[in-house]
């Protein structure tokens, strides 16, 4: 057998491969859907601001840090892996971007924490985006105490009380600031299993504390996103986000949950409080 005819034999079964994964991709998804999205391009209109991003070294944490970098932000992530968070920072090799390791559910070390947070961001925060969430189980029969408490400490508690130690220091200091909740279409649906109701306490809490700090020039609002193309979902592959679950017939992407975290970031979005918006494709119009 000649050389060209193994040569030909490989591609062709590499090319069966591929085809075969490409079957597999659409019968997973059960349909086919590409999407690109169009970034408004503001023109730095996060420049000087300075962001804290909890939950930032993958999916929507990510895309947001990255879109507020673009906009001219110095920007902090956070999360539980070091490694993961490392990682991030070097493929993004931007000098506005630093990391810190830090586990958001402990509370007793939100203010050593916090202290570092301003030291890399020179003395001051402008943005806190309250996005670090776990999703540890879907049923309300099986559901333990244990996955209960794990839930409410990262979803809902840490939320709480970094929102509330943040806002004591911009009281303090006279100064003003933003926060932005990430929940989840899930706060505006059925709750039976924690990490809905952890959601269903983002949407109050965003609405309450719009009221309460507003007043002292603390602007609170919050995103529900639906069901969008992250691990959380084990769809992170974009090549394909059919999804029959939406009315758009597909998955939403992270970068368009970024696109409406920066506007509500920025100054345009100044006479918005307390609200909480659905981006979800369509999906909680069907509940």
């Amino acid at each position: 057998m000649g050389s060209s005819m193994v040569s030909g034999i490989i591609q062709f079964f590499s090319r069966l491969i591929r085809t075969a994964r490409a079957v597999r991709k659409c019968w997973r998804a059960g349909g086919v859907v590409q999407v690109s999205i169009a970034q408004i391009q503001r023109g730095e209109v996060l420049k000087g601001r300075r962001v804290l991003v909890t939950g930032g070294s993958s999916g929507i944490g990510l895309a947001i840090a990255k879109r507020c970098l673009a906009e001219g932000a110095t920007v902090i992530i956070t999360g539980r892996d070091e490694a993961k968070l490392k990682a991030v920072q070097v493929q993004i090799n931007n000098p506005n971007l630093s990391v810190l390791p830090w586990d958001v559910s402990c509370i007793d070390q939100h203010d050593s924490k916090l202290v570092e947070v301003l030291e890399m961001a020179g003395g001051n925060l402008d943005v806190l985006v309250n996005n670090a969430g776990i999703l540890l189980e879907q049923n309300f029969f099986s559901t333990t105490e244990d996955v209960w408490d794990k839930t409410y400490a990262v979803n809902s508690k840490a939320v709480f009380f970094l929102s509330q130690r943040l806002s004591q220091f911009w009281m303090q200091r006279k100064a003003t600031g933003k926060i932005l909740n990430i929940s989840s279409t899930g706060g505006f649906l059925g709750a039976p299993y924690p990490y809905r109701m952890t959601k269903w306490d983002l949407v109050g809490l965003t609405s309450g504390l719009g009221q309460v700090l507003a007043p002292h020039g603390i602007i609170v609002n919050g995103i529900a996103p639906g069901r969008i193309a992250t691990s959380m979902l084990g769809r992170e592959d974009t090549t394909n986000v059919h999804d029959l679950y939406q009315p758009v017939q597909r998955l939403g992407l992270p970068e368009e949950v970024a696109e409406l975290a920066v506007f509500l970031m920025s100054d345009a979005a100044n006479y918005i409080v307390g609200q909480t918006i659905i981006c979800d494709g369509g999906y909680t119009l069907k509940a």
